[in-house]
């Protein structure tokens, strides 16, 4: 109520502006917000609040442009994906203001999301996270569902080959890992397109720390485009026996959490799908969009933030490859859960 109160005093002692305000979130309903902004009302203005002491430089080198009103510009970028000429059309900004606005708010957000998103570490954690896996489908000692998404850049000017994956567009290829609930818990936003989902894995910092026996006995559900590790547990090709053919049904109930987290990611951050045409930017700054997006999705699903239009995941199948590091260990693992939960 203070912050509210302190926005409204604020709008009333502004005798005068550069340009009109049309994203006074006090003159704007809940309904428009939520359609155009992704958020409610009260927590649009908690934004304004944790984020203003890192775009503090935004306001007072355009005096004219609150607080909130840089808020919104930013979330209107990532929930349409618009040119910034468009946001700049419909606000009243110059082009130049509004690429200042998503370059600051972008880098505060990605520095919390640096600071936030984290794996469960306690135990008491890791139990919850695993019940609530198991009460999907039966599949006991999930910790995570990892998969990759490619996000749309345009081509850069630098090594720009690497950036073609395997559909033949420019991309990013960010791996992620998500709980039960489409919470994100862990993300890999480094690599081009060209980068293969098992790469990106196998030079994580999260598959190093499942190494040194930092999540104890958990794993994670990975489909086929991963190697069988201790620690990520994936399908069998060719199932041979009723067990083998009830732990990949379960295993595919189970990790579709993951594509389902997609799916709300993209509905909800359009310029992270292909319909929002691609992020015309340096793959840093496209690696830094998509993980202040991906906080931005975490915090939709703690507030329980309803979404209505969803859209189709726009990642297509990878092709067809051969494995070559799967370990005998993994294989050894796998044939455990399979005779101790599957038979």
């Amino acid at each position: 109520m203070e912050l509210l109160a302190a926005l409204a005093h604020d709008r009333a002692l502004r005798k005068e502006r550069v340009f009109k305000d049309p994203l006074d979130p006090l003159d704007i309903s809940d309904e428009h917000l939520l359609k155009y902004y992704c958020f409610p009302r009260h927590v649009i203005l908690r934004f304004c609040d944790v984020l203003k002491n890192d775009i503090a430089r935004i306001t007072k080198r355009s005096r004219a442009i609150p607080c909130h009103t840089i808020v919104l510009v930013a979330l209107r970028f990532y929930t349409s994906g618009s040119l910034q000429s468009v946001i700049a059309d419909s606000t009243g900004l110059s082009q130049s203001s509004v690429s200042r606005i998503i370059t600051e708010v972008t880098d505060a957000f990605y520095r919390k999301a640096v600071a936030e998103i984290k794996m469960p570490t306690e135990m008491s954690e890791i139990i919850e996270t695993k019940a609530k896996f198991d009460s999907l489908n039966g599949f006991p000692n999930v910790i995570g569902a990892i998969d990759c998404t490619h996000v749309p850049i345009r081509a850069p000017k630098e090594r720009e080959y690497m950036f073609v994956n395997q559909h033949n567009y420019h991309s990013l290829n960010i791996q992620v890992v998500s709980n039960s609930e489409h919470l994100i818990l862990d993300f890999c936003a480094r690599y081009p397109g060209s980068a293969h989902d098992s790469l990106i894995w196998a030079n994580s910092r999260l598959r190093s720390r499942f190494e040194a026996g930092e999540f104890g006995s958990s794993y994670l559900l990975g489909d086929s485009g991963y190697p069988q590790e201790p620690y990520i547990m994936t399908p069998f090709k060719f199932p041979g026996n009723p067990p083998e053919v009830f732990y990949n049904r379960s295993h595919s109930k189970t990790r579709v959490v993951i594509e389902q987290t997609f799916v709300l990611l993209k509905s909800r951050f359009r310029c992270l799908h292909s319909s929002g045409g691609c992020l015309k930017h340096e793959p840093e700054k496209c690696s830094k969009i998509a993980i202040a997006c991906i906080l931005l999705h975490n915090y939709c699903i703690q507030e329980r933030i309803p979404i209505e239009d969803l859209i189709g995941n726009d990642d297509l199948p990878q092709s067809e490859h051969k494995i070559h590091n799967a370990s005998a260990s993994g294989q050894a693992v796998r044939r455990e859960v399979v005779e101790k939960h599957f038979s």
